[in-house]
């Protein structure tokens, strides 16, 4: 299992490098965005992806990538002989990641850490009540962190499982466990078996976090800074 990731550059020359990589959708997608920060950052995410899956199937190049819409709108990899391959990215403010694996129901996220307090306004809509609870035992400081690590999982694990917010939020919980670990449980609602997940968190940044959520008994995790060119 791949992960790459990737700062978007702040010089026009590499941008315009990596719009080479993108296909003729893309570059209209691209094309549409009003700030020049969230264009920066769709570019890099997506060029991000092609070179992350040709670095998983070295024999394809990253402008022979073609994609299809799943039913809950997930892009997915279509080039012949790549068996079950899955892929899925996020990106935030200074940040891309992109995640592919063979025949695994794999998700990843990242969020820049803002340290407005409008975050917590959130809480009880998208966590649930143990969450909740364990967030406000907390200081400020440790508050923030655990409110970005319960998000990130929460996000990393909805979209592997390909439903984005169908899923009752509310019913999926997050809890630390020994180590870096992580406990999932899920309310019968949300019809899965949390045993059956395996998470990884990472800090890509002083100020993003990030985590990915794979359906596999061992989460066998290999990182990289792809150069975007």
């Amino acid at each position: 299992m791949d992960l790459s990731l990737a700062v978007p550059p702040e010089s026009t020359y590499r941008l315009d490098q990596m719009l080479e990589l993108l296909n003729d959708d893309e570059r209209n997608r691209a094309g549409r965005f009003r700030h020049d920060d969230d264009r920066r950052t769709f570019i890099t995410a997506h060029a991000l992806t092609r070179l992350g899956l040709s670095r998983h199937h070295p024999g394809i190049t990253p402008t022979e990538w073609t994609f299809e819409d799943g039913p809950w709108g997930r892009p997915d990899p279509t080039n012949a002989g790549i068996g079950e391959l899955r892929v899925n990215l996020s990106h935030t403010r200074d940040m891309a990641a992109v995640v592919a694996a063979d025949a695994i129901q794999v998700g990843v996220d990242v969020e820049h850490m803002t340290q407005e307090d409008w975050i917590y306004e959130t809480i009880d809509t998208v966590f649930s009540a143990d969450e909740c609870t364990s967030l406000l035992r907390l200081d400020e400081a440790s508050r923030r962190e655990r409110f970005y690590l319960y998000w990130t999982l929460k996000e990393s694990y909805i979209k592997a499982r390909g439903m984005g917010v169908s899923l009752p939020l509310t019913q999926i919980s997050f809890a630390p466990s020994d180590g870096d670990g992580v406990v999932l449980e899920v309310e019968p609602g949300v019809e899965d078996e949390p045993s059956a997940w395996q998470f990884a968190i990472f800090h890509p940044s002083p100020t993003v976090r990030g985590a990915v959520g794979a359906r596999t008994d061992e989460l066998d995790l290999v990182s990289s800074w792809p150069t975007l060119r």
